[in-house]
């Protein structure tokens, strides 16, 4: 009797083994369950999201990455031939901004146009969560500040005696912005014409961008504006070599030759820096101003 008390049968500890098991499986497995659904719903969300970002993103860039690249091209084109001419004096300031000459006119004209395309950009960018977006579009987006920032870091100037609270040689953001955005209009860019219409009425608004180019030199005591031109087509040049048409990319000696065009190896230096900053020094386009500056500045 004892053995048979203490060792129940066979059958009866399957049966509490089997009971048992049931019980698990019927608390635990619903559990069980719902966190994977839960995981597996909040996953599938979230690339939803990530996809839908990415996509509003790149139709908004598409608006206005057309505009960019022919403006682009247009201000490339027209700072190789200031290199070229820059002995020839053209930019010279004759009365108002109005009366100026066509070529120092169109000239800021050209800036003004490829920042009010960046700017266009660079706003669309605000309705769409660009931390999500594709890796491609996230570097344009940089890039496009980078065209905006070589305008205005008067930090291009570390290691040289320029006192950036004062706008001689770089531009305040904000100013330059303002100016920029006054060339977009009902869907449009202004023309040209457009442009020295408004310039003739009231040339207030746009006389900063106008000073700043009026008798710009290679060499000009304590002045720094020319080494910013140079800093400017670089990043332009990187930027068409990496985001633009076939026919726009140029090779690493053309940059070279811009980059030689520098006075100042700071301003080389500081430039590579900004690069590094924005995170476009792995970018096609972006490592041959790299090399260029490397070149340029005898630095292996």
């Amino acid at each position: 009797m004892e053995n048979a008390w203490s060792s129940p049968p066979a059958a009866l500890a399957t049966a509490a083994l089997a009971a048992g098991v049931s019980l698990v499986v019927a608390f635990i497995t619903p559990s069980l369950q719902y966190g994977f659904n839960k995981r597996f719903h909040r996953r599938k969300l979230d690339i939803e999201y990530t996809y839908e970002q990415q996509k509003e993103l790149r139709n908004r860039i598409a608006l206005y990455k057309g505009l960019l690249l022919e403006t682009g091209g247009a201000l490339r084109n027209r700072l190789w031939n200031f290199f070229r001419h820059e002995q020839d004096n053209w930019l010279r300031m004759r009365g108002s901004c109005g009366e100026s000459g066509y070529y120092l006119r169109s000239f800021a004209y050209r800036i003004l146009c490829l920042l009010a395309a960046c700017r266009l950009i660079e706003r669309q960018a605000l309705y769409v969560d660009s931390v999500v977006a594709a890796t491609s579009d996230r570097r344009f987006l940089e890039a496009m500040k980078l065209n905006i920032a070589v305008w205005t870091k008067a930090d291009l100037y570390a290691g040289l005696d320029y006192d950036g609270g004062r706008n001689n040689d770089h531009f305040f953001r904000d100013h330059l912005t303002d100016m920029a955005d006054t060339l977009y209009q009902d869907g449009q860019l202004l023309s040209l014409k457009e442009f020295t219409l408004r310039l003739s009425q009231d040339d207030t608004e746009y006389r900063t961008v106008f000073s700043f180019l009026d008798g710009t030199r290679r060499e000009e005591p304590n002045r720094f504006r020319f080494d910013r031109l140079v800093a400017v087509q670089l990043v332009l040049m990187a930027t068409l070599n990496r985001f633009g048409y076939a026919y726009q990319r140029v090779p690493l000696d053309q940059f070279t030759a811009v980059a030689r065009e520098c006075e100042h190896p700071e301003v080389l230096a500081n430039l590579c820096a900004m690069v590094h900053e924005f995170c476009l020094d792995e970018e096609e386009g972006f490592r041959l101003l790299l090399r260029a500056a490397a070149q340029a500045s005898g630095r292996p």
